[in-house]
């Protein structure tokens, strides 16, 4: 997914609850641009207006939806959705 140049700090306040600014930068790899299909059916959230929907695979997306999954963050504490698994986790 293509980055998108959006500041931290003009992001719904859902989402600043839940990423810091560092991990903002590394979640906007994860965007869904406008009009463009949703890859999984899952729930985002639009990072326009913070509301938070299912969306089915292949659906348009309204407006610019990063996965809810990117949220997990725990207020800033946790940034492990975002590494990749280390070497040798899986036999």
């Amino acid at each position: 997914m293509a980055i998108m140049p959006i500041d931290y700090e003009r992001l719904p306040q859902l989402i600043k609850d839940n990423l810091t600014a560092k991990q903002w930068k590394a979640a906007q790899g994860d965007i869904i641009p406008e009009d463009q299909p949703v890859p999984d059916t899952a729930q985002y959230i639009n990072i326009k207006n913070g509301q938070i929907h299912e969306y089915e695979s292949g659906t348009p997306a309204p407006g610019p939806l990063l996965p809810v999954h990117d949220l997990s963050g725990g207020h800033g504490k946790d940034s492990t959705q975002f590494q990749t698994t280390p070497r040798g986790a899986h036999p």
